[in-house]
Order: structure tokens, then C-alpha cells, then sequence
């Protein structure tokens, strides 16, 4: 696998718990994105996140001054839309979760109705709400009940906080809606779904060959690599690979400052050289900008 860290030419990877936590970058994370685009290769960041746009994430990124100006981000929040206009067409929706989640929704042409809203619906969506309550829930089971189907942003049940606490996620509010309305035909379509992987591939115009994701989820980021023909690295921060899996990812490493250390010390990334790829001179391409450049609208 070291050998062959060179032979990649598009590398991606997760954001919180992999790059960042919480407010925080990881030490090295900086350091391997420069060295990344100093040789050309390509990034793509795929989030689960399932409450902010690209664009804030982009923000929020920059903010931490990561060399991310041109690199192209997808989260959850943003891929609800087009999956559901791709396979189904407009649809009505109950949505819980974000603002963002809902005005993504209404992009593509969906109708979105609130969740204590009589209206029939086809689905009923579930993004991270940290506003959740019991009357959500008894609403959401109250509109599966009447027919719609239910999609979740993303299954992830937590993710991790800075002071290493776990914060609830999607996967927590779609289990309780679940256990009441004991509906267990669910739709995802973040990781470990195939479709962000697809969208990424088809965006960055490689194959599964050429990529290697990077995460340290092994439920969505590993096993969502491995399904899509992906080779994978995890992020262990200490914790041993889960035996249930069945298999291993190609490498492990404890964290993104020991990745960057392999890279230098098998001299598959090399200091210095030009901004080529997906440089840093602060300026993106043409064509390339949040939101919509990668999942232009219906």
C-alpha cells in the first residue's frame, strides 16, 4: 500500500474527525493538503454533514486557514435534492432538520411542507435537527403512518465533539423515529451510499482505480470507499478496526499527521514545487463554486 500511495491521483476525504473536530484542525492536516496540491494531485471533501452547505463548510475551513479555496466539498446537506429528483422526480416532502436541508430540497424543485403540516407527502426527510422534539417525532411517525417513505440524510449516530464527547447525529433521530413507527424501509444517501462516491468520481473525471478515500468512520467512510471500488485509509485515533466488518481498509494510521509522515518518509510527496492542481493562489476555477457547480439544478 505505501508504494502505492503515489499512484493516486485523487485522494478523499472525510472533514470532522478526519481534518478537523469541532473548531480545531489536526496537527498535520495543513501540512498534507499543501503537499497534495504542490504535486497535483487532486481533493475532494466528502461530509456527512447533514445541517450546513458547502459553502459554510468552505467558510468554516478557511477560517481554520486550510488551503481549500479550490478543492470542492459535497456534503449530505446538498445531495437529498438531486438523489431524489434523479430517481423520482419533484416529490412532496416533510423535511426534519436545517434550513439549509429544506432550501437545498426546494432547489431541485421539490415541495417541501413543515412536519406539522396535514399535506400528504411522498417522503419524510430527516437531516441532524438539534431542535428535535417529541411532537417531531409523533409528527414524522404520523406521516410515514399516512404512506410517505422515509430518507435519511445519513445513518452516522454521533460524531465525535472536541472534548471527545459523542454528538448526536441523524442516525439517532431516524432510530427513535424507527422504533416508534416501526417502518424499517429507509433510504440513505450519504456515505456509505454510493451515490456522493459516484457524484465525487464523476466530478474529479477518474475511476475507482485512481482514488483512495480517507476517513474514520468505518461504517460510511470505509466500508462506503470498499463498496464504491475504492481503496481506503483509516484514521484509528486509537481504536482497533471492528472484527464484524470482515475485512481490513488497505492502510491504517493513527491520524492525519502520521499519514503525512508515511507520505514523506516513502518520498511519495515531495516539499516544495509549483501550485498546480487544485492550487492555492486563493482564486477557483472557473466554474467551480459551491452548491450548484457540481449538481447543476433540474
Amino acid at each position: 500500500m505505501l508504494q502505492m500511495l503515489s499512484h493516486y491521483s485523487a485522494y478523499m476525504f472525510d472533514l470532522d474527525g478526519c481534518i478537523y473536530s469541532g473548531k480545531k484542525i489536526y496537527p498535520g492536516a495543513k501540512e498534507l493538503l499543501i503537499s497534495l496540491i504542490r504535486n497535483g494531485k487532486k481533493i475532494y471533501f466528502i461530509s456527512n454533514n447533514s445541517n450546513e452547505t458547502s459553502h459554510s463548510v468552505r467558510t468554516k475551513l478557511l477560517e481554520m486557514e486550510l488551503p481549500v479555496e479550490k478543492i470542492p466539498i459535497l456534503v449530505a446537506t446538498e445531495l437529498v435534492g438531486p438523489y431524489l429528483f434523479e430517481k423520482y422526480g419533484k416529490v412532496k416532502i416533510h423535511s426534519i432538520g436545517s434550513m439549509e436541508l429544506e432550501s437545498s430540497l426546494k432547489y431541485y424543485g421539490h415541495t417541501v411542507h413543515p412536519i406539522d403540516s396535514e399535506e400528504q407527502s411522498d417522503f419524510v426527510v430527516i437531516g441532524r435537527d438539534t431542535a428535535f422534539t417529541y411532537q417531531k417525532l409523533y409528527d414524522s411517525v404520523k406521516a410515514l403512518m399516512g404512506g410517505a417513505k422515509l430518507i435519511a440524510v445519513n445513518f452516522d449516530m454521533y460524531h465525535p465533539g472536541e472534548d471527545g464527547t459523542r454528538v448526536p447525529e441523524t442516525g439517532a433521530l431516524v432510530a427513535a423515529i424507527q422504533a416508534v413507527s416501526e417502518v424499517n424501509e429507509l433510504e440513505s444517501v450519504g456515505k456509505p451510499h454510493g451515490y456522493p462516491f459516484r457524484k465525487a468520481m464523476e466530478e474529479l473525471g477518474v475511476d475507482p482505480q485512481s482514488c483512495v478515500m480517507i476517513g474514520d468512520n468505518p461504517y460510511t467512510d470505509i466500508i462506503g470507499g470498499r463498496d464504491a471500488g475504492i481503496d481506503t485509509i483509516w484514521f484509528s485515533h486509537g481504536k482497533t478496526f471492528p472484527v464484524d466488518l470482515g475485512f481490513q481498509p488497505e492502510l491504517t494510521v493513527t491520524n492525519v499527521e502520521e499519514l503525512l509522515r508515511r507520505f514523506e518518509e516513502n518520498h511519495c510527496i515531495t516539499k516544495g514545487g509549483g501550485n498546480e492542481g487544485q492550487g492555492m493562489d486563493g482564486a477557483m476555477d472557473e466554474g467551480m463554486h459551491d452548491h450548484a457547480w457540481h449538481l447543476p439544478r433540474p
